[in-house]
């Protein structure tokens, strides 16, 4: 176990991280809806659940007919907690707690179903998802095998910070009749050299939402993780102050024949733990209702630390650099491919429009 493992452990040693995330409905009630709604894909089925903490997802599994949990959790002691926690509520027979790492287990286990709640902020901050990877690829049967959650997407917009910039920002104008813009200064550093943790109101969002990044956990790799990047364009669907880019995710429940759920930790949604990651402009900026916006954002996994990520982030002239096909923009232009794009699509079917070369006419792309 690594030094940055022992530090990430160590933190769910502490009781009040566990009330936190049970605390959290609609975090909590996804799963719990995910799992009960569905006993006949848990009923006589064999279940691994990748750090485990209390053991809440682990009981889910067992009321909803489960033949055997195996309960996952590298901190000592809440696997001891677990532990007691299940045979105070009688499912000792059908859950076993395992202390470990589960990239430590021997590989001879099969499982018929791996849960886990392994997401951070922004989906991907000191996550588990290369764990839960692992586990796929070494105790899940194939190809019959299912994940809870199944899919993930990250989200994005740009957004107004009228309660950050009121309550940390401008609050140093006036300082009881004295201007302390040198502080002001230094509180801006800080908020625009890293992400920010907010709860953004939904009246606060200024577009559309665009989705920069999307996973199916059935077939990614761990590669897809350590760097991936999203150009965007938008149209501004609100007037307001720029501040700052909201970005926040989604997870899918998601089965053929079966209830699906998403738990949404969206500014429009009921507010999570996790909240919403801004990256926080320099500069704020005027936008009005169909204005184009354009950014280019990088994650790239720390080479340290791979439960880190470094982001950045830098704007796009809409009026210069390229859109990608099709582009969410509602300039003339992109409206204009799109609508190709569509016709095609209706044309050749959606599989053959994949392996399609589109010939755009340059006056097209020219106005």
């Amino acid at each position: 176990m690594s030094m940055n493992d022992d530090k990430y452990f160590e933190a769910y040693n502490d009781l009040e991280v566990h009330h936190l995330m049970l605390k959290d409905h609609p975090r909590t009630q996804a799963y719990k809806d995910a799992i009960m709604r569905n006993p006949s894909l848990f009923r006589n089925k064999i279940v691994m659940d990748v750090g485990s903490g209390t053991g809440i997802l682990s009981l889910f599994c067992a009321r909803a007919g489960a033949k055997k949990v195996y309960a996952v959790e590298a901190s000592t002691k809440m696997a001891k907690l677990c532990q007691e926690i299940v045979k105070e509520n009688g499912y000792e027979e059908t859950i076993e707690v395992i202390q470990d790492q589960v990239e430590n287990i021997q590989p001879h286990l099969k499982v018929d179903i791996i849960v886990s709640e392994w997401m951070g902020f922004y989906l991907l901050h000191e996550s588990m998802l290369d764990s839960v990877i692992f586990a796929r690829d070494n105790f899940l049967r194939q190809p019959e095998g299912i994940l809870f959650p199944s899919h993930a997407r990250i989200y994005a917009a740009p957004c107004s910070l009228s309660t950050l910039y009121k309550n940390d920002i401008n609050f140093w104008d006036n300082v009881y009749g004295f201007s302390m813009n040198s502080v002001k200064n230094s509180m801006m550093l800080s908020k625009v050299s890293k992400p920010q943790i907010l709860d953004v109101a939904s009246d606060d969002i200024l577009s559309e939402p665009v989705v920069i990044a999307e996973f199916d956990l059935a077939w990614m790799d761990p590669y897809d993780l350590q760097c991936f990047s999203s150009r965007k364009f938008i149209s501004i669907s609100k007037t307001g102050k720029h501040h700052g880019l909201c970005i926040w995710f989604d997870v899918d429940f998601r089965f053929d024949h079966y209830q699906n759920v998403t738990l949404s930790t969206s500014p429009m949604a009921p507010s999570t733990h996790w909240k919403q990651t801004v990256l926080v402009l320099p500069s704020p900026s005027d936008v009005e209702e169909g204005d184009i916006l354009g950014w280019e954002m990088t994650f790239k996994q720390d080479d340290k630390n791979k439960r880190h990520y470094l982001i950045t982030y830098g704007g796009l002239d809409p009026e210069i650099e390229d859109h990608p096909m099709p582009c969410c923009c509602q300039s003339v232009r992109c409206t204009l491919i799109a609508e190709m794009l569509k016709k095609e699509e209706e044309e050749l079917g959606c599989e053959n429009i994949k392996h399609r070369q589109f010939h755009i006419p340059v006056l097209l792309l020219l106005s």
